[in-house]
């Protein structure tokens, strides 16, 4: 007889929790996956959710969140585990789709919808009790890091370039996110010298504050500036920095250069943001 959705994905789970650590009663394995939903989860209501998955079930929910193990492919669908809360690792979310074709693996960020199958309880090999929803995807695609973890609220174009005896240094735009902001840039060596960027040099001010790179223990993906630039090249990517106020009206950006040719002198990138 074909195995439900959910006995597949619960039974994933304790394999990967600890080889047989935790146990769950022989019930749950018999109980019909819902394929209707009753209604939506608000936004305001996912953190209810996850402490009373019961609750909801048969529900639609809507997610975003980081694969923490290898996905598991059968017959009948995808299965995995994911952060729902990427960057403070909870959320624990069980997943199945019946969609083989989908491609997913670890670390990758992910956007799903799905109905709120159960909730599974067990113990793991230290004595602790782990609880988590378990949902079946109806849609789900890979997305980045942006996407899943940091959404911009709103982006400033700026475009405005600095040259310094060929250091050519554009600063491209800044994204502004709840839990961080990202600054784009370009720059291109068109002198005769080897010329360096170090990003952890690199500030960014708003109002009294002085903000220093920071750096996500996540992937981001996020391209990633070179320190070192040959003659002709050029490289681009983004430094992030703590999220600034909602009040600023205005920041600076402030960065510094310098070339292998030590009788050419820099003054600091200085480019000023004004926040509409």
């Amino acid at each position: 007889m074909r195995k439900s959705l959910l006995f597949i994905v619960i039974s994933l789970f304790l394999f990967m929790v600890g080889c047989g650590a935790e146990e769950t009663s022989g019930s749950e394995s018999k109980k019909e996956k819902v394929t209707e939903a009753k209604g939506v989860v608000a936004e305001e209501d996912i953190d209810k959710m996850y402490s009373d998955p019961k609750k909801y079930k048969g529900y639609e929910v809507e997610l975003t969140g980081i694969v923490f193990n290898e996905p598991e492919t059968d017959d009948d669908g995808v299965y995995f585990q994911m952060f729902a809360d990427p960057v403070n690792s909870e959320k624990n979310t069980l997943v199945g789709i019946t969609d083989t074709n989908v491609k997913v693996k670890t670390d990758d960020y992910v956007k799903l919808t799905g109905i709120v199958q159960d909730e599974f309880e067990g113990e793991n090999a230290f004595g602790g009790v782990v609880k988590a929803p378990v949902i079946e995807a109806t849609k789900l695609e890979v997305v980045d890091y942006v996407t899943a973890v940091a959404p911009a609220k709103y982006t400033i174009d700026i475009n405005e370039e600095i040259n310094q005896h060929g250091y050519h240094m554009e600063l491209q735009k800044v994204e502004v996110a709840d839990e961080e902001t990202r600054v784009y840039l370009k720059i291109t060596n068109e002198s005769d010298a080897t010329i360096d960027f170090y990003s952890f040099n690199a500030k960014l001010l708003a109002g009294n504050k002085q903000l220093e790179e920071n750096m996500p223990y996540l992937e981001t993906g996020l391209p990633e500036l070179q320190s070192e630039i040959l003659p002709g090249v050029e490289t681009e990517g983004v430094i992030i920095f703590p999220a600034i106020d909602e009040s600023e009206k205005k920041l600076t950006f402030h960065a510094e250069g310098s070339s292998e040719n030590y009788e050419l002198d820099y003054k600091p990138f200085t480019f000023e943001i004004n926040i509409d």
